[in-house]
C-alpha cells in the first residue's frame, strides 16, 4: 500500500478509533502520525473533540420529531416501492387517487346531498302549477276590444226624421259627453229640439264597451230616427 499522505490522513484521521476500519488502512495511518508531528497534533485534537462530544449529556430525541421521521421514512419507502415495476406504480397510483376522491368529496357530501334533497321536495310541490290546464267547452274567448251598445231606448221621441250625434259613454254605461257632426248641426238652433235630444241621451240605456272582457269608455256616433237608433262605431 502506498505511504499516506498528510491530506488523506486528514480525511481518515476520525476513523483511526473505528473498529470496523481495515487493518491495513489503520496501521498506514499510524505509521504516518508516527512520522509526522502536524498529522499526530491533528490526530490529538481531534481524539479530544471525540471525547467532548462524548461526555456531553444525552438528549432525549423529541416525539413529534421520531413520528414525523418515521413518517418520512414510510412514504420514501412506499415511494420506492412504487416506482419497483409497472403494477406496483398502478396500484400506487390507484390509492392515491382514491384518497384524493375520498378527501375532495367528504366535506361537499352533505351539503350535496341536502341540498338535492330540497329540489325534489321543492320541485315536486310546484310542478303541479305547471302542469297544463285542459280548457272547458263553455270557456268562449274574448275578443280584445267589443264596442259599444245601445241597450234600451228613451221613451221620449224626437220631432225630426233623423239626428246624427257623437256620443262619449264612461266604463258604466252612462253618456258624459256628446257632439253633433259637422253639418248636421241645423237643428242645435232650436231650444226645444236640443232639450228633447239631451233628454233623450239621458234616458237612454248603453252597454259600455269592453277590453279583454272588461268594462271600458267609448265614443260611439248614433243615428237617433222617429222609429229606431243606429250605433256606428
Amino acid at each position: 500500500m502506498k505511504s499516506i499522505d498528510c491530506r488523506t490522513f486528514a480525511t481518515w484521521c476520525e476513523d483511526l478509533e473505528d473498529r470496523e476500519l481495515d487493518p491495513v488502512m489503520k496501521s498506514a495511518l499510524e505509521a504516518h502520525r508516527a512520522d509526522c508531528p502536524h498529522c499526530a497534533e491533528v490526530a490529538l485534537l481531534t481524539q479530544r473533540q471525540r471525547r467532548a462530544v462524548h461526555s456531553l449529556p444525552r438528549r432525549n430525541v423529541p416525539l413529534d420529531l421520531a413520528v414525523g421521521l418515521r413518517v418520512v421514512a414510510s412514504k420514501e419507502l412506499a415511494r420506492r416501492r412504487a416506482h419497483r415495476d409497472f403494477a406496483d406504480r398502478v396500484g400506487g397510483w390507484r390509492a392515491s387517487f382514491a384518497g384524493w376522491m375520498r378527501e375532495m368529496w367528504r366535506p361537499f357530501g352533505v351539503p350535496m346531498a341536502g341540498g338535492l334533497a330540497s329540489a325534489c321536495v321543492l320541485f315536486s310541490a310546484l310542478m303541479p302549477n305547471f302542469a297544463p290546464q285542459a280548457g272547458t267547452i263553455e270557456d268562449v274567448p274574448a275578443a280584445w276590444f267589443q264596442q259599444a251598445e245601445v241597450g234600451a231606448l228613451s221613451p221620449f221621441g224626437v220631432n225630426l226624421d233623423q239626428i246624427t250625434l257623437d256620443v262619449r259613454i264612461d266604463s258604466t254605461g252612462r253618456v258624459i259627453d256628446y257632439e253633433v257632426p259637422a253639418g248636421e248641426n241645423a237643428w242645435t238652433k232650436n231650444a226645444a229640439t236640443r232639450r228633447t235630444v239631451e233628454n233623450n241621451l239621458i234616458f237612454m240605456q248603453f252597454e259600455p264597451a269592453k277590453f279583454f272582457g272588461q268594462p271600458a269608455g267609448d265614443k260611439v256616433r248614433i243615428t237617433i230616427r222617429r222609429s229606431q237608433v243606429d250605433v256606428k262605431g
